[in-house]
C-alpha cells in the first residue's frame, strides 16, 4: 500500500484511528477509579445523551435503554453487542505503551499538530462511537440483517449526518483523511463484482483484513458524495441502506 512497512504500518494504524479496524489487541480495562478514565466516561454519556435527545428531535423514539458503556479495549476499539445492549469503547489509559506509541507516530504522519492522545480522541471517540451508537439505533429499530453491507452503509450514513449537523469541520476532516487513506489502498473487489455483492459473500473472511478497511471507507465516501445529502431525520428512518 505504501512504499515502505513504516508507512504501510502508520496507515494501518489510521484506518484504526478513525473507523476501529479489527486489529488484534488485549481486552484490557483501565485502572479503576481512574480519574481520566471517569472524565472520559462522562464525555462519552454526555456524546451519547446528546445523540439520543437528538434523535428524539427528529420525531423518533428509541425502543431500547441507552446502552451501557463500557471502557475497555477491545479489538476493533469499539463494538456494540445488540444481544447485551453493551457498547464497548477503548480508553487511552486501557492501551498497552505500545499501541499508544503508534498512535503518537500516527499523529506525527498525520501532521495536525496533535498528540498521539488527541489523535486517538479524534477517530475513536468521536467517529467510532457514534457509528457503533448507530448500530443501537438499528437495533431499537429492528433492522439487523444478514445483509451486511446495507447495516455497515446504514451506520456509517447515521454517524456522517449526525456529525454534519453537529460539527461539520469535523466530518470534513474525517472525510479528507479517509480520502488520503483509501487513495493509498488496493482496491479489492475482483473485475466484475458488485462491491456490496463482494462484501456480503465474504463478511466473515475480510473482518480482520485491510480490505475491510477500503469498504468502510468506500461506503463514507459514497455517503458524503450523495446528492443531495441525506438529512439525519432521513437516515434515522432509514437505518440500513439500501
Amino acid at each position: 500500500m505504501f512504499a515502505n512497512r513504516l508507512l504501510s504500518f502508520c496507515t494501518a494504524f489510521l484506518c484504526a484511528t478513525l473507523y476501529g479496524a479489527q486489529i488484534a489487541a488485549p481486552a484490557t480495562s483501565p485502572p479503576k477509579n481512574s480519574s481520566s478514565s471517569e472524565a472520559q466516561r462522562a464525555k462519552l454519556v454526555a456524546l451519547q445523551d446528546d445523540f439520543i435527545e437528538t434523535i428524539k428531535a427528529n420525531g423518533f423514539q428509541p425502543s431500547l435503554a441507552a446502552p451501557t458503556i463500557v471502557l475497555d479495549n477491545p479489538p476493533s476499539y469499539g463494538n456494540y453487542e445488540d444481544e447485551s445492549n453493551v457498547l464497548h469503547i477503548a480508553v487511552w489509559a486501557a492501551l498497552s505503551p505500545e499501541q499508544q506509541a503508534r498512535f503518537a507516530r500516527l499523529a506525527g504522519l498525520l501532521a495536525e499538530g496533535k498528540t498521539g492522545e488527541e489523535t486517538f480522541e479524534d477517530g475513536v471517540h468521536h467517529w467510532v462511537f457514534i457509528h457503533e451508537l448507530s448500530h443501537w439505533w438499528q437495533a431499537c429499530q429492528h433492522k439487523t440483517s444478514d445483509n451486511h453491507y446495507s447495516v455497515e452503509y446504514g451506520a456509517n450514513r447515521i454517524a456522517a449526518a449526525y456529525w454534519r449537523s453537529k460539527d461539520p469541520a469535523f466530518m470534513g476532516r474525517t472525510e479528507k483523511k479517509m480520502r488520503t487513506v483509501i487513495a493509498t489502498m488496493t482496491q479489492p473487489v475482483p473485475e466484475g463484482k458488485s462491491p456490496e455483492k463482494y462484501f456480503n459473500e465474504n463478511y466473515e473472511k475480510l473482518g480482520p483484513t485491510p480490505a475491510y478497511i477500503w469498504f468502510q471507507y468506500s461506503m463514507v465516501l459514497k455517503v458524503q458524495s450523495e446528492a443531495p445529502l441525506p438529512s439525519l431525520h432521513q437516515t434515522l428512518q432509514q437505518p440500513t441502506y439500501p
